[in-house]
């Protein structure tokens, strides 16, 4: 009579009893041939694959895409500060061509020129800027979650409050700097850098603000007063962006090239060291040592 195991049943009620047998006995009642263990060690021909097989992926991790933007924040900051000393270059030349032709006149062909790399570097280096701010930003929140990982803890700020901090405007020009800060707490030179960099940061803000009232001025004088300004202002965003490569650099260990840097360890010597020292430059250089001499 077949018994329900999904019940609990006393032992008396069970029908039937375990039994433990040595593997060596015969496990039924009257087997004609019993089989007999085998003495010798057990041999396999493969790994036997009996058991939970717990499989590891060990292929790496497929990176975001805010982690590759983030991966281009270097280059995008160099070509946004070169873009704009051009654009100083071109400014200034501008002007120049300005005050030339007061006197004189211009080549229509120089003019087009001049107006070419005015616009070429200004838009270029405005359109490079924008996208090194998306990047810095990527590599801002990518900066947090390592830090705060390595350190075992939680970032106190969420992901939302940092992004309205980066974009909002006048907003971002306090919250950057205080979020950079939080990452070098412990670097006294990277905390400087991060100051001097929002010292630059903050006035670039500014000159956007005077740049804007200073062309609503009517007259040819403001005008090309506008144009010192423009020169101005691009050689401050120029400064900042290659400020803002710095500090990032710094943050990550590395050296203005991308490369790890090494750190250099200053070692104390005593007085007595350096006036037994003998210079190189006094050692002959057929000179052998004694025991090489002797030898």
């Amino acid at each position: 009579m077949p018994v329900r195991t999904d019940v609990y049943l006393p032992p008396s009620r069970r029908g039937f009893r375990w039994i433990a047998r040595n593997p060596g006995e015969p496990r039924g009642v009257g087997d004609p041939n019993p089989p007999r263990a085998d003495p010798s060690t057990p041999r396999y021909d493969a790994v036997p694959t009996w058991g939970l097989t717990d499989v590891v992926d060990t292929s790496p991790a497929e990176e975001s895409r805010a982690d590759r933007m983030a991966d281009r924040v270097g280059s995008l900051l160099t070509i946004a500060a070169v873009l704009y000393g051009l654009a100083v270059f071109a400014e200034l030349g501008r002007y120049t061509i300005l005050v030339y032709n007061q006197t004189r006149l211009v080549p229509q062909l120089l003019l087009r020129l001049s107006d070419a790399a005015v616009y070429f570097t200004q838009l270029g280096g405005l359109l490079t800027a924008v996208l090194a701010a998306v990047a810095a930003v990527c590599w801002l929140l990518r900066a947090r979650r390592d830090l705060y990982a390595r350190e075992k803890r939680t970032d106190p700020r969420s992901r939302g409050e940092i992004l309205v901090g980066c974009a909002v405007p006048v907003l971002n020009l306090v919250m950057p700097p205080l979020y950079l800060l939080e990452l070098v707490r412990r670097d006294p030179r990277g905390s400087r850098l991060v100051k001097i960099w929002w010292g630059f940061w903050a006035f670039s803000g500014f000159l956007l603000v005077v740049n804007a009232y200073w062309r609503s001025r009517p007259g040819l004088q403001a005008m090309a007063d506008g144009v010192l300004l423009s020169a101005f202002i691009a050689l401050i965003a120029a400064a900042t962006a290659a400020l803002l490569l710095v500090v990032i650099r710094r943050i990550e260990h590395k050296d203005w090239r991308g490369e790890p840097d090494t750190a250099t360890r200053w070692v104390p010597v005593p007085r007595s060291v350096l006036e037994n020292a003998v210079p190189a430059s006094s050692v002959p250089e057929n000179a052998v040592p004694e025991k090489a001499a002797a030898q």
